[in-house]
C-alpha cells in the first residue's frame, strides 16, 4: 500500500505531465507526435517478426536483424541501446556453440505469459541462462548482462499486449527510488514482480484521481516527465531557463567505454590497403584523382574479403563504384565509395543513389541474388541519413542500407585475415550492425579480449 503522502506526490506528477501538454521528444529534442499511435502501428510489424520467429519462418539471426533494423527506424521504446539490442547481440554471439538451446529458450520466454506467475517463471529461466555465461566471462562487457533480462523480455511482452505488460525501464526505477517507493531486489524475478505490482497500484491511484482508467503508457509517460532522461545532464542554467516539462523517450543508460583491439591493425594489412584512411583524408590531390584511387582501394579490400567484385566504369553514365556478389549466400551489394576529407553528407546524391538502385537491382535479381544491399564507404559521415534510409528500404528492393567507415572496413579485413572469418559471417555483421558502422563496432563484434 502506497502511503498517503506518496499518493499526493504521484498525483502531482500526473498534474505536471498534463500541464506539459503531454509533449514527447526524443533525446535529440525532436518531437514525436502521437507516440502511442506510432507504437500501435509499430506493434503490428513487430508482432509479425515474433510470429515468424516462433513459426520457424525466420531463424534467430534474421529475427535479431529484423528487430534491430525496425527499431533503429522506429525508436519508440529505447530498444536500440544496451539493455535491448546490445543484450540480444551478446546473447546470440555467446550462444553460437549451442544456438538451438537459445532458440528454444527465447521462443519460450518471449511468448506472452499467461499471468504474472508465468512471467516470473520465464524471467527466471533467461536470468539463469545469462548468469551461467556472465559468471564465467573474463570480460563482462562482452557477455549478456543478467540485469537486462526484465527490460528485454517485458519489451516483447508489451508488443504482444501493451495493456497488460509494463516495461521495466531504468528511468522508472530512478523515479521510484527518488520517491522512496522502490526497494532493492536480489534478482530480475523479484524486481519485475515488485515493479509490476507497484505499477498497478500507481495506475489505480491515477485512475481514481482522474476518474478515467489509466494505461501502462500513460503512467510511463508521466514518470518520464517527472524524472526525465537519465542520460541527459541538467546544468543549473538549464534548470533556471526551463519553462515547460517534456517527456523524453527512454534510452537505456550506456556507459562510455573506450574499445581497442587486441592487436595492431597494421600487422594484418598489406601496406597498399592500410593507406585507405590516409587517402580518404587527402587534401593535396584533385578530388577526381583522390576519388578514383580511394574507390579502387575500397574495391580491392572487398576482394580480399572474398567477394566477387565488379568495378564499374565511370564516365559512361552514372554508375556506383562497384557491385559485390557472394553466390553462396545469394547476396549482392551496390557500393559507393566517398573520399570526403571532412565527412560525407548526402547532399544531392539521393537522386543518384535511387538511380543506381533502380538500374542494378533488377539485373541482380534476374541473376538470382535474393538479398541486395547498398553500402556507402567513407572516412566519416556528418549528416543524418535515417529518413533517407527508411525511404529506401521501404520503397525499393534494397534490404539493408549500410554506412561503413574506412577504419571499420580495415578492421573487418584484419579480423578476416587474423581469424579466417567466413564471408557469411562478414555479411551477417554488415547487415546486423547499426549505422554508421565504426571501428569500435567491428572490434566489439569480433575481438576475444
Amino acid at each position: 500500500m502506497i502511503p498517503t503522502n506518496k499518493q499526493i506526490q504521484i498525483k502531482n506528477i500526473w498534474d505536471n505531465y498534463i500541464k506539459s501538454n503531454r509533449l514527447v521528444v526524443d533525446t535529440k529534442g525532436k518531437e514525436l507526435v502521437n507516440i502511442d499511435d506510432s507504437r500501435r502501428a509499430a506493434i503490428i510489424e513487430l508482432q509479425k517478426f515474433i510470429n515468424e520467429f516462433q513459426s520457424n519462418t525466420i531463424n534467430i539471426y534474421e529475427f535479431k536483424t529484423n528487430i534491430d533494423s525496425f527499431n533503429k527506424r522506429n525508436n519508440l521504446w529505447g530498444f536500440t541501446a544496451t539493455k535491448g539490442q546490445m543484450f540480444f547481440n551478446q546473447l546470440v554471439k555467446n550462444s553460437e556453440v549451442n544456438i538451438a538451446q537459445l532458440v528454444n529458450l527465447l521462443k519460450e520466454c518471449i511468448k506472452e505469459p499467461l499471468d504474472l506467475k508465468d512471467a516470473l517463471s520465464k524471467l527466471s529461466k533467461l536470468e539463469k541462462y545469462c548468469l551461467e555465461i556472465y559468471s564465467k566471462a573474463k570480460d563482462k562487457r562482452k557477455v549478456p548482462n543478467p540485469g537486462s533480462v526484465s527490460y528485454f523480455l517485458s519489451y516483447y511482452w508489451q508488443v504482444q499486449d501493451a495493456d497488460k505488460w509494463p516495461i521495466l525501464y531504468t528511468s522508472l526505477i530512478n523515479a521510484y527510488t527518488e520517491l522512496e517507493l522502490w526497494e532493492e531486489t536480489t534478482s530480475q524475478v523479484n524486481a519485475y514482480e515488485y515493479f509490476f505490482n507497484l505499477n498497478e497500484e500507481i495506475k489505480k491511484i491515477l485512475s481514481e484521481y482522474t476518474g478515467v482508467a489509466k494505461s501502462n503508457w500513460e503512467a510511463e509517460h508521466a514518470f518520464w516527465n517527472f524524472k526525465g532522461n537519465p542520460n541527459k545532464q541538467i546544468t543549473s542554467s538549464t534548470k533556471k531557463e526551463s519553462k515547460a516539462s517534456v517527456v523524453e523517450i527512454e534510452i537505456e543508460e550506456e556507459k562510455s567505454i573506450t574499445i581497442t583491439a587486441s592487436f595492431e591493425l597494421s600487422d594484418y594489412l598489406i601496406p597498399k590497403v592500410s593507406k585507405l584512411i590516409e587517402l580518404g583524408a587527402e587534401t593535396e590531390k584533385s578530388s577526381s584523382s583522390k576519388g578514383s584511387a580511394y574507390e579502387k582501394l575500397v574495391a580491392e579490400i572487398f576482394k580480399q574479403l572474398d567477394f566477387e567484385v565488379e568495378i564499374l566504369v565511370q564516365g559512361s553514365g552514372r554508375n556506383p563504384d562497384a557491385i559485390l556478389r557472394h553466390r553462396e549466400e545469394n547476396t549482392a551489394f551496390i557500393v559507393d565509395a566517398k573520399a570526403y576529407s571532412n565527412g560525407y553528407s548526402l547532399g544531392i546524391d539521393d537522386r543518384a543513389i535511387k538511380e543506381y538502385i533502380n538500374h542494378y537491382c533488377p539485373k541482380l535479381q534476374k541473376k538470382g541474388y535474393k538479398k541486395i544491399g547498398f553500402i556507402i564507404v567513407s572516412n566519416s559521415f556528418k549528416s543524418n541519413f535515417d529518413s533517407f534510409i527508411n525511404e529506401i528500404t521501404w520503397n525499393t528492393n534494397i534490404k539493408r542500407f549500410i554506412l561503413l567507415s574506412s577504419e571499420a572496413l580495415l578492421y573487418l579485413l584484419a579480423y578476416k585475415t587474423k581469424d579466417r572469418i567466413q564471408p557469411s559471417t562478414i555479411i551477417e555483421t554488415l547487415v546486423s550492425l547499426g549505422n554508421p558502422i565504426e571501428a569500435k563496432d567491428i572490434i566489439q563484434e569480433f575481438d576475444d579480449v
